[in-house]
């Protein structure tokens, strides 16, 4: 249109040029992909504590938005598969994990080798030579082969360059992370296509998993055999054309459905269209949120955050909507069932952003959370949903949580009387079980002591769990009606209460005897897990002012978090704050409770900028599925989720001047802070949509048909803002329900 344009006499018609190109221009998009740096996370940011928490352990591969597949290079079987200090790529597999803590999926490695198979056909590399952004990786291996990888939703596409006339690709069926578990198989079909299953397991628990693909190549091989660990080596004559295009197709039903997904999502072989078409869809999801006015470096980590936080939950069922339930059957869904999800990790800060920003994904996550609950015979929310079981990862009735805390921030499209249901189940009935594992693991003490006594590992991070469970699933129950429980729950929530000893929260026996000398640093097994009392005592965020007094007043909890953010990352046996880990990640807005909200400012600020950064190292833990990745977008934007099952944000200040968030309904809500900076941190003044806001707690409500915030923002702390009693953000006791 442009080019037709300027053939105009220019100075007769320029009126007429600037009308008709204004009419025919599309509403710009900025290319927000950009920013994104994709090796944020592979590289050692923290100590290691003995958690696999040193890194982020980000796989920098090719992935699509809550995509199947994750096609990355892998140097190591631990850990997201990648570190970024090692030197050689033994595949690049098309499954992974971002950011778990331990070794899991790398199913089904590729390996392009030129001439023939050596018997160690590892190949080295030099930073120097990859690449990665959303939705592509490249890497010009040291022997000559060039790797470059893109995805769809549930398939994989490589392009492998060959320097050499004759070019061989292993395909190990066999490779996974934790192994062959004997029902490996993979056949040749024709003399252009592979195909087979991968049946793997472990990643923290005993159950094992079947994944099927089929790879369509676009030259024939000329030759192929056998290659260690039930794989297949296949030779292409690379002497005319040195370029090998494959596409692979992933299911966990069948390689039937694998080949639908591939043949549904790519045709032909345009790799660069298809990579395009990941960026672009890279793009849609990264545009949600559109910030500006920060230096590249503070724009790079906080768009690589949002990055991590949107590749999990993955999707499990195929193009035609097949997937595999927990009852081991074939199901059809016309949503998306998701897995991937750590639900102990994901309510306190992915659930909540994703239910603002992509409420469609969040609701089909609550309700692949429900189907997998009505399709156990257990009848339980699971706790680490991978493929179609439960890992028994970690503990928590953490799928009560996310739904109810999706529901609250408006993300309401999924059964809501089944996962009630299944919510009750899990708080009253000790045979619950998701894949066998136990949903509550100590209910029958919680039941009748009030408390998870020390018989049961972890008790006291049980009992804090499950009050915040109870009192998730009430204010669930209430939003839909169901007084009784509403009632009975928020009554049971304050089961927190019967830990509390001397101002502390401390294991208590089954004979009603508390644990003595347990103070707020050092690791009590039989207490807490992956955290300390020092931690852990600051977990009641839905009855803050309630803790305060049981702690002995707001000035006593005050000094103890003074005390506790003196260090931000100090690990998980320490009274220090443990900031690359979930237990702390909610703490710093506690200070917004107990009066002081420039205090969470500032802490908050601090973290960013002293354990984020956009390098390697550049996150302070494993980024388990996105959790701190979306803690930071949140805390980032100056607006946090801190009350599960409760729509409403606690205030922080903003790190951008300018913050635009797209809501579903069309509208925006839109964030200002023109003096926005490193120094100029602390919240002098707020309006919300004009008026002047004196609180540091917004709800939902206030915001969700499209709202503006205008911060203003200095170097100095306003200790007069946000500070009354009456505008502290809500704690939620035992209240009046005759």
């Amino acid at each position: 249109m442009i080019d037709g344009c300027v053939t105009l006499n220019l100075l007769k018609h320029l009126l007429i040029l600037m009308l008709l190109c204004a009419a025919h221009a599309q509403p710009g998009v900025p290319d927000l992909t950009k920013y994104v740096n994709p090796f944020i996370g592979t590289g050692q940011g923290a100590p290691d504590y003995g958690m696999g928490n040193a890194a982020g352990n980000t796989p920098p591969g090719a992935a699509f938005p809550f995509g199947m597949v994750l096609w990355s290079p892998d140097t190591t079987t631990q850990s997201g598969g990648y570190r970024y200090e090692h030197t050689a790529i033994n595949g690049f597999s098309l499954t992974h994990f971002s950011g778990r803590g331990i070794s899991c999926w790398q199913d089904i490695p590729f390996l392009p080798v030129p001439g023939a198979v050596s018997a160690s056909p590892a190949a080295t590399f030099s930073h120097a030579n990859e690449n990665a952004s959303p939705g592509s990786y490249a890497v010009n291996l040291d022997n000559g082969v060039g790797v470059e990888l893109t995805v769809t939703q549930r398939t994989g596409f490589a392009r492998f360059s060959f320097p050499s006339p004759n070019g061989t690709i292993l395909v190990n069926s066999g490779g996974s992370a934790n192994g062959n578990w004997g029902a490996n198989w993979i056949k040749v079909n024709g003399d252009r296509q592979v195909y087979g299953a991968v049946t793997s397991g472990n990643c923290g628990g005993s159950f094992s998993y079947t994944v099927y693909f089929v790879a369509l190549f676009d030259q024939t091989f000329v030759d192929y055999g056998d290659a260690p660990q039930s794989g297949v080596h296949l030779t292409f004559d690379t002497s005319a054309n040195s370029t090998v295009r494959v596409r692979v197709g992933l299911s966990f039903v069948s390689f039937t459905n694998a080949y639908t997904n591939m043949t549904s999502e790519v045709t032909g072989w345009d790799f660069d269209a298809v990579r395009e078409r990941a960026k672009a869809a890279w793009n849609r999801r990264l545009n949600s949120i559109r910030a500006e006015g920060a230096d590249d470096d503070r724009m790079s980590v906080f768009y690589t955050a949002l990055y991590h936080a949107s590749i999990h939950p993955s999707t499990f069922s195929d193009a035609n909507g097949d997937y595999l339930g927990f009852d081991g059957r074939i199901h059809r869904t016309d949503r998306i069932q998701y897995h991937n999800i750590p639900a102990w990790d994901f309510y306190r800060s992915l659930a909540p952003l994703l239910a603002i920003t992509a409420p469609d994904v969040a609701s089909d996550l609550a309700q692949s959370l429900v189907n997998d609950a009505q399709q156990d015979p257990g009848g339980g929310l699971p706790r680490w949903v991978h493929a179609a079981t439960d890992s028994c990862g970690m503990f928590g009735d953490g799928g009560t949580k996310i739904i109810a805390t999706a529901y609250a921030f408006g993300a309401t499209n999924f059964d809501t009387q089944a996962a009630l249901t299944a919510m009750i189940r899990g708080a009253t009935r000790t045979d619950t079980t998701a894949a066998g594992c136990p949903v509550r693991e100590g209910l029958a003490d919680y039941l009748a002591l009030g408390y998870v006594s020390t018989a049961t590992w972890g008790s006291v991070a049980r009992t804090l769990e499950y009050a915040t469970s109870d009192f998730s699933i009430a204010e669930f129950a209430g939003a839909l009606g169901d007084t009784a429980n509403y009632r009975y729950l928020l009554k049971r929530a304050q089961n927190w209460r019967n830990l509390m000893n001397g101002n502390y929260i401390v294991p208590r026996r089954p004979d009603g005897t508390f644990v003595q000398d347990v103070g707020p640093d050092g690791c009590v097994s039989d207490g807490f897990i992956e955290g300390s009392e020092g931690q852990y005592g600051f977990m009641v965020r839905f009855n803050a002012q309630g803790l305060f007094s049981a702690m002995g007043s707001r000035a006593a909890a005050l000094a103890r978090l003074d005390r506790h953010f003196q260090q931000l990352n100090a690990g998980p046996c320490s009274e220090f704050a443990f900031m690359g880990n979930e237990v702390s990640l909610k703490t710093p807005w506690m200070y917004a409770f107990a009066g002081a909200p420039w205090k969470t400012q500032e802490v908050v600020r601090r973290t960013l900028a002293e354990l984020y950064s956009n390098t390697p190292g550049g996150m302070p833990g494993n980024d388990d599925g996105g959790v701190l990745s979306a803690w930071y977008v949140l805390s980032a934007i100056g607006l946090y989720p801190q009350i599960s099952g409760v729509g409403g944000l606690v205030v922080s200040s903003p790190v951008f001047p300018h913050v635009s968030i797209a809501l579903p309904n069309g509208a925006s809500l839109g964030i200002s802070a023109p003096a926005a900076s490193v120094e100029n941190r602390y919240v002098q003044n707020l309006k919300i949509n004009a008026q002047d806001y004196i609180s540091p707690w917004v709800p939902w409500s206030v915001l969700s048909n499209g709202a503006t915030l205008e911060f203003v923002l200095a170097g100095t702390p306003n200790l007069s803002w946000g500070v009354q009693t009456n505008a502290a953000p809500p704690s939620f006791d035992i209240p009046n329900l005759d």
